[in-house]
């Protein structure tokens, strides 16, 4: 089984055209997308309550006794349901960034928060202190801050200013499980977290999350909201599963280096590189029946599958990203601004900051000598038409949207294939 990176790849070998150099050997395949190691079968298994009690104690081990742990049968859920607790005490902005999917605005919107945009600050993720400090008023319900390849350096700060309005704060770790600042989990730094377990996450089944929070009054609210939610069925993962399963096929290296890359180099070669829209969809827009459900029981099963294997996972990455930092390291994203958060962050990918106005240039240049790099995680949702006319500002995160490159760190990256893509990368950044 694979492993997936969102907007991220590995190297591809190809065919060589008559007259061109030698192909790579065919071995040494590394496919685009690698999606964590997932069983389709356990669709067809019953999962226990025991199950269910072995990963909630799990989690509290890791984290910490005190903490609550509320899984909810898809993570965006989590959103809603701290978007809720937050406007019940009155007030009804909810500050984010909008460096995010469209989906977890919407999540926001339906809960009846009213979303207030802050900035990052220059070439980095981490959330303009400033901007959040001119932005939080007494209307402000809650700040909600997102961990992206490393986490948010400003954590501290940014409680500092909401404990200082009344404002609860709340943080997404849906691509940081296992992360950490100072020593301390996240999961544990914030009035209460949301963590996602979907397809292509560390830990995952087709669809899942949680909510923890050492807060008792919170996790009160949200059990009571929950009680009467049903469990997701076999059948309501059936969407995601296929998609999961086409996605899994069409990236393992047979497949996409025979068909699929040598299709996507085709088209850069024809028409340039198209600028993707796939991120600025949005898939919700109402609170269906998936999104006020508790995860099925088989997917507590896969989930303590794979507990044991999480660290190794998670070390992997970051040992792959230091080899990049080694030779990237001063043209990564938040290179400037990582600060403490550093050490303790997940690099679910390393993405670089290269000139705006040559980006899809070098990715060409990366793609047509056979490597698969990405361009962007995330769009900025400011832009969207449904929520352009929100308050605050955006003008760092459009920049970042727009200047990106994402290097691979999965499990299908070796130590060497990291430092090849890496000097490609130089050559063609210059």
């Amino acid at each position: 089984m694979s492993e997936m990176e969102s907007g991220i790849g590995g190297r591809v070998r190809v065919p060589a055209r008559r007259g061109s150099r030698p192909a790579r050997p065919w071995g040494a395949s590394v496919a685009k997308q690698r999606i964590a190691p997932i069983s389709y079968l356990r669709l067809l298994r019953a999962g226990t309550p025991d199950d269910e009690t072995r990963f909630c104690d799990a989690m509290r081990l890791r984290l910490g006794g005190a903490t609550h742990v509320l899984p909810v049968g898809r993570a965006r859920a989590g959103i809603y349901l701290l978007t809720r607790f937050a406007v019940s005490t009155g007030r009804n902005r909810v500050l984010l960034s909008p460096y995010t999917i469209p989906d977890v605005v919407t999540m926001v919107m339906l809960a009846g928060g009213e979303p207030v945009f802050f900035d990052f600050e220059a070439d980095s993720t981490a959330s303009d202190v400033a901007h959040i400090e001119s932005l939080i008023d007494q209307r402000t319900a809650c700040v909600m801050v997102t961990h992206h390849h490393v986490n948010e350096p400003r954590l501290a700060d940014i409680a500092r200013i909401c404990r200082a309005h009344g404002a609860y704060l709340f943080d997404d770790c849906a691509i940081a499980f296992g992360g950490s600042i100072g020593g301390r989990p996240l999961g544990t730094l914030t009035d209460a977290s949301v963590f996602s377990f979907s397809s292509f996450k560390f830990l995952n089944f087709f669809w899942g999350g949680m909510v923890t929070t050492a807060n008792s009054e919170i996790a009160r609210f949200l059990a009571d909201i929950m009680r009467d939610w049903p469990r997701l069925t076999a059948a309501d993962y059936l969407r995601p599963a296929r998609a999961c399963l086409i996605y899994d096929l069409a990236s393992r290296p047979l497949p996409f280096g025979t068909i699929v890359f040598p299709f996507v180099r085709r088209r850069i070669r024809k028409s340039g590189i198209a600028q993707s829209l796939e991120n600025a969809r949005i898939e919700t827009t109402s609170l269906n029946a998936t999104l006020t459900a508790r995860p099925a029981l088989t997917a507590f099963a896969e989930w303590n599958s794979k507990l044991d294997r999480i660290d190794g996972w998670l070390e992997h990455r970051r040992s792959i990203a230091r080899i990049y930092g080694r030779h990237l390291g001063d043209r990564m994203v938040s290179a400037k601004s990582a600060g403490i958060a550093l050490d303790g962050s997940c690099f679910v990918n390393f993405p670089l900051v290269v000139p705006e106005e040559r980006r899809d240039q070098v990715c060409r240049a990366m793609m047509l000598a056979g490597y698969d790099v990405g361009r962007n995680l995330y769009p900025n949702v400011h832009r969207h038409p449904k929520f352009s006319g929100a308050a605050g500002s955006s003008g760092q995160v459009e920049r970042l949207s727009r200047s990106t490159i994402f290097l691979p760190t999965h499990l299908g990256v070796s130590a060497a294939y990291a430092e090849e893509i890496a000097g490609k990368l130089i050559e063609c950044v210059g």
